[in-house]
């Protein structure tokens, strides 16, 4: 079972897919909604240990769903994180502002996450979160490059395990579309093959009925042949009769 359960509100499905993966290795279960509206929704209806928002958002936008959060008795506690690609100072300033418990950049840094993510689950202070808020420039801009690599190597593992993925339910389906189309070419060879034999059947039964007509028709002719043979044999015995009359 699950440690926790995150939502992840982004209206880009890549990013949800991206970081549900990362959540999955903390041992995180999640779900991605694609608006704020339906975000507030399902934080009303399930429970949730932490919140990832993109600041766009069609609709109401992320800042404006952190404060409908934070303005709400029975969610104010849950940590919420900006998911974007915002990482300003002044932007992270507005997102404490707004009550934020940090700002996390899509291309996250997986280890920094992780760890902020254990220290959320062990109520603790996430002080070292990703892109955390209150962090100086000068900390942000020593850390930024080695971040900016981590990030897209966490998103290029994810995205080439995704395509490992598609290929391997790609494959899968290949196999079930020969397997069916095997099993429709047998059925129609099955098809086939009754249909044959049905004909040499039929057109045997047709042959042995036309021998039997012949045979009936042979006889017919046979005791005709007779009956004439025997009107001949009267006709002769007649003539005879007036043969010898006239004598």
């Amino acid at each position: 079972m699950a440690r926790g359960h995150a939502l992840i509100v982004d209206d880009s499905s890549t990013a949800r897919i991206i970081l549900a993966r990362l959540l999955e290795r903390a041992d995180l279960s999640s779900r991605g909604v694609a608006t704020a509206e339906e975000g507030l929704e399902r934080l009303r209806q399930e429970t949730f240990d932490l919140v990832f928002l993109d600041h766009l958002l069609p609709g109401m936008d992320g800042f404006e769903a952190l404060d409908a959060i934070k303005a709400d008795p029975e969610l104010r506690h849950i940590p919420v994180f900006m998911y974007t690609s915002q990482s300003a100072e002044r932007y992270r300033r507005d997102a404490k502002a707004h009550g934020a418990a940090g700002v996390i950049g899509k291309q996250v840094d997986r280890d920094q996450l992780l760890t902020t993510i254990e220290a959320i689950l062990a109520d603790e202070p996430a002080e070292a979160g990703l892109f955390p808020i209150g962090q100086s420039g000068q900390e942000l801009t020593e850390q930024s490059s080695t971040r900016r690599m981590t990030g897209r190597l966490a998103t290029l593992e994810i995205a080439y395990e995704e395509t490992h993925d598609e290929l391997r339910h790609l494959r899968q389906s290949l196999a079930r579309m020969e397997a069916l189309h095997q099993e429709h070419l047998d059925l129609r060879h099955r098809r086939l093959k009754w249909l044959t034999l049905g004909s040499v059947a039929g057109l045997t039964g047709v042959v042995l009925l036309f021998g039997m007509e012949l045979r009936d028709l042979s006889v017919v002719m046979e005791s005709v042949n007779g009956q004439l043979t025997v009107m001949q044999e009267i006709v002769g015995s007649l003539v005879d009769l007036v043969e010898v009359g006239r004598e």
